[in-house]
């Protein structure tokens, strides 16, 4: 059995992503704690998340506005290619930056989560569903308002003359 003889495959000399060194907080992969982040390559762990992408970066930018690096994931269910951006994507920090991670976004987010994945839910319901055709009951009673809107104005223009 031959062996081979490359430098690039020695163990040791590979680096993780496409920094190369260790250098900018990363720690390459090799503490096998779950990496990512240039947090110190410790857990990542969730501690938000946004509708779309572009939400998501923005609580992404407030997390870096307070020098807690993050990255963003899709959520589960989410991770089709198709989606794009659209689609809620997770913000993830390093495990020992969680507690004030989630102390900056408290700050600024209002809304629970339960609430936003239901709301979520709702819009890819509707989104599958398509738009829902409006029975002609409900068509002939809105023309009706709008007649009846319109004769009103009609006679207060006239008495206003």
């Amino acid at each position: 059995m031959s062996r081979s003889t490359s430098t690039s495959h020695k163990r040791g000399s590979h680096h993780r992503g496409a920094h190369g060194s260790h250098e900018g907080g990363g720690s390459g992969g090799h503490d096998g704690g779950g990496g990512g982040g240039g947090g110190g390559g410790g857990k990542l762990v969730k501690v938000g998340f946004g509708r779309t992408q572009a939400e998501a970066e923005m609580l992404q930018g407030l997390l870096s506005g307070a020098d807690i690096p993050s990255v963003l994931k899709r959520s589960g269910g989410f991770d089709n290619p198709d989606f794009l951006a659209a689609g809620p994507h997770d913000v993830l920090v390093n495990k020992e930056q969680a507690p004030r991670a989630r102390e900056v976004l408290a700050e600024t987010l209002i809304e629970d989560e339960d609430e936003e994945r239901s709301e979520v839910a709702d819009q890819v319901r509707a989104a599958r569903e398509g738009p829902q055709e409006t029975s002609p009951a409900r068509l002939a009673l809105w023309v009706g308002i709008a007649f009846v809107a319109a004769v009103i104005l009609i006679w207060i223009a006239y008495q206003a003359s």
